[in-house]
This record gives structure tokens, C-alpha cells and sequence, in this order.
């Protein structure tokens, strides 16, 4: 083998490679660069979607409502958590939902009554049956700034991501709401589902929530849902699909590193898949179908194939990778 042959051999996988990594960091929802907003896009009314396909709920999902044992526990939680504020913090109950923030009483009342309640509304009409049991706890701060000091003085945490995180210990969602509603929205689908599915795989866990980062609420034949929208992953999702560096479905799903190297690509693959399937009418059934055989298909394999016929995975991802690439911001 001649030296000229053996320097290309090794080298010429480092810019494929670079490349790829360059594209994850990209997807990465921690970047240096300022975040990019997620956002919960606001209609004069609820209307049904004359371009977006309607997910079909198996069967429509009432709210059911809160005991006084629910109520007492949001109370105490309430209680607990406004010795723990500064004078400046302010807390509201909410059931199921205890409320708080370093803002006026009505901003959060806004935010419930705008954001929190609809989604939940939406979430438990498309996918849930089982209602939260215990108080769920939503700090709001409205700037980096305040968010570092919260979650510092509170939980001892830092370097979280930049947008907010949910804490499944104590069912508490802590937001940098400066980021946008549908940051909010996402933690919220985390702590809705771990009443409800708290099993779901990574991939499946991750793209649901994710999918509602940029969403608006919508009204349809089976009453209210959240539809997906397009939002900032999907540029690098699409640069990774140019550059065929982005893996299977089937490998994603499989493998069990959603948050090694390739997490920001993870995220972004598994969150248009999601809209993938809602936008075929195909994502609340599967939630169901998933959720009550899970023992059986813990990774929801067997229940994806189900639901979408699938006959060639290959197939699939071509005509994955072909819709994302119709799709723009």
C-alpha cells in the first residue's frame, strides 16, 4: 500500500467525523449562543387544522376532578414552598398544580390559565387516563439570571440547561420562562406522564415532551390537543440528513445511549418523528397502544410496526427523512 493511499485512509474518516459532531452539538438544546425561544403559538380561538392532520384519540379522556385530599396536599405544598421564596416570591394553588414565582400573583395566574391548563386539558384528552395524584410543583422565573439563583438557592443546581428541567423526585418543573411557554409545556408533558406511562423509553419520553416545545392547542373532533410545529432542531436535523450521517430509526430507538455523544441529534430525531406520526394521525394511538403492552414491547418496536404497518424499517426511514426534508420554519 503506497504512504499516499495510508494517510488517506486515516485520515479521510476525521472530517465525516467532525462534521457529525459538529451537527449533535448544533442539536444540543445547551448551547453557548443564546437560546432559541420555544413558544406556544396563540390562536384567536381554538379552530380544527386545515393544513395538520388531527391525531384521533382512541376515546375521549374527562378530566377528572381533584379530591380535597389532592387540595390539602397542593395547600401544604404551598405552604412549605413560600417559606422557602424570598419576600418577592409568590405562590398560587392551582389544583393540581402549585404555582410560583418571582412575579406578581396575576402573571401566574396568566401563565396557568393561558399555558398550564389547556395543555394539561389537551394532554389528558389525547393520551392520559390516569390523572396527577399529587401535587405538581411549577416554579417560573423569568430570566436566566433569576432562574441560576433560584435553582441554586432552592435545589443546589447548576448547569442545567439553559431552557428548564423537571425534578421526578418531587414533581416539580423548574422553568427559565423567559425561554418561552413551550419549554414549559415540554416539562409539563413529563410530569402528566409519570401518572400515566412512567416507563416510556428515553426516545419515546423525549420526543413527546419535545414535540410540544413549539405547539399550539387546537380543537378537533375529539376535543382539544396540542399540535406540533416545526421549531429550531430542525435545521440540524436536516443538515445531519444531508450529510447521511443520521442513524436508523430502528438503531435509535434500540440502542440504549439517547444521551451519550449523539443526544442533541437523539432529541431532534425522535421529536419529528413524533410529529411524524401526528401528523399522520397515527401518534395518539400509538401512545395508548404503547403504553398498556409496554411489558410486553418495552421499547415500542413491535408496537410501532403495528400501528404503521410497517413492513420495511429502511423504507421507513426513507420516507422519514424525505418529509423532514419538505419541512420549513
Amino acid at each position: 500500500m503506497s504512504r499516499t493511499r495510508l494517510l488517506v485512509l486515516i485520515l479521510g474518516p476525521w472530517p465525516i467525523v467532525a462534521a457529525s459532531l459538529a451537527v449533535s452539538t448544533w442539536l444540543k438544546s445547551d448551547r453557548s449562543a443564546p437560546p432559541a425561544p420555544n413558544d406556544v403559538l396563540e390562536l384567536p380561538s381554538l379552530t380544527r387544522s386545515a393544513t395538520a392532520a388531527e391525531p384521533t384519540s382512541p376515546r375521549a379522556r374527562p378530566r377528572h376532578a381533584a379530591g380535597n385530599s389532592l387540595s390539602d396536599r397542593c395547600q401544604d405544598t404551598a405552604h412549605r414552598l413560600q417559606q422557602k421564596l424570598e419576600d418577592g416570591g409568590r405562590v398560587i394553588v392551582r389544583v393540581p398544580f402549585v404555582i410560583a414565582g418571582d412575579m406578581p400573583e396575576e402573571d401566574l395566574d396568566a401563565w396557568h390559565s393561558k399555558t398550564i391548563q389547556p395543555a394539561a386539558e389537551a394532554m389528558a384528552n389525547t393520551y392520559f387516563d390516569q390523572p396527577p395524584t399529587q401535587p405538581i410543583t411549577v416554579l417560573l422565573f423569568p430570566g436566566e439570571t433569576s432562574y441560576n439563583l433560584g435553582t441554586k438557592k432552592l435545589f443546589g443546581d447548576s448547569g442545567i440547561s439553559v431552557y428548564g428541567y423537571y425534578k421526578p423526585q418531587n414533581r416539580t418543573l423548574v422553568m427559565n420562562i423567559g425561554t418561552g411557554g413551550g419549554t414549559l409545556v415540554h416539562e409539563l408533558t413529563h410530569a402528566l406522564a409519570d401518572f400515566d406511562f412512567p416507563k416510556q423509553p428515553d426516545w419515546f419520553n423525549e420526543g413527546l415532551a419535545s414535540l410540544h416545545e413549539q405547539c399550539r392547542f387546537r380543537d378537533g373532533d375529539d376535543g382539544p390537543w396540542v399540535e406540533g410545529l416545526e421549531n429550531w432542531r430542525l435545521t440540524g436535523l436536516q443538515q445531519t440528513i444531508l450529510a447521511r450521517q443520521l442513524r436508523p430509526l430502528k438503531m435509535m430507538i434500540e440502542a440504549d445511549d439517547f444521551r451519550g455523544e449523539l443526544e442533541g441529534t437523539n432529541y431532534a430525531q425522535a421529536r419529528y418523528f413524533c410529529l411524524f406520526l401526528q401528523r399522520h394521525g397515527r401518534l395518539a394511538e400509538f401512545y395508548e397502544r404503547f403504553r398498556d403492552r409496554h411489558k410486553q414491547d418495552p421499547l415500542g418496536v413491535a408496537t410501532l410496526e403495528d400501528v404503521l404497518g410497517i413492513s420495511s424499517w429502511p423504507q421507513l426511514d426513507r420516507d422519514f427523512q424525505k418529509w423532514v426534508l419538505t419541512l420549513e420554519r
